[in-house]
């Protein structure tokens, strides 16, 4: 800015004027001084900031400072073979009665041999279907 005589210096939007030197410009740290009002993660840029999600969120479209859960179950990501239950950022598989979570793959769900186990309590024959 000039004035009769002088002049000044101001900084632009994410900025502050330099504490040791008033001409220069310091970049404010959004994420530092939570004014990012970001949900989850903040990344600082020159001037400014970003928002982001972490895993199992994505952005909100209206509000890019707010994270949306995805449900792994609705769109098939979770690869479970039975049941699925989203939960909040993540999801959990499950198996139905009569199978348990397979131990290598907690996606997959092995079947449980009643016969084998002794659960049934037949007397004489036992086939496990």
């Amino acid at each position: 800015n000039n004035t009769i005589g002088s002049f000044m210096c101001s900084c632009g939007p994410g900025f502050s004027t330099n504490v040791n030197d008033p001409a220069l410009c310091d970049d404010i740290n959004e994420c530092a001084t939570n004014t990012s009002k970001c949900q989850q993660i903040c990344n600082n840029t020159i001037g400014s900031f970003t928002c982001s999600c972490g895993s199992g969120f994505r952005t909100n479209v209206t509000n890019p400072a707010l994270c949306d859960d995805i449900n792994e179950c609705a769109t098939n990501i979770s690869k479970c073979q039975q049941i699925c239950t989203n939960t909040i950022g993540s999801f959990m598989c499950s198996c139905d009665p009569g199978f348990r979570t397979n131990m290598n793959n907690p996606a997959l769900c092995d079947d449980i041999n009643e016969c084998a186990t002794n659960i049934s309590k037949c007397q004489q024959i036992c086939t496990n279907t």
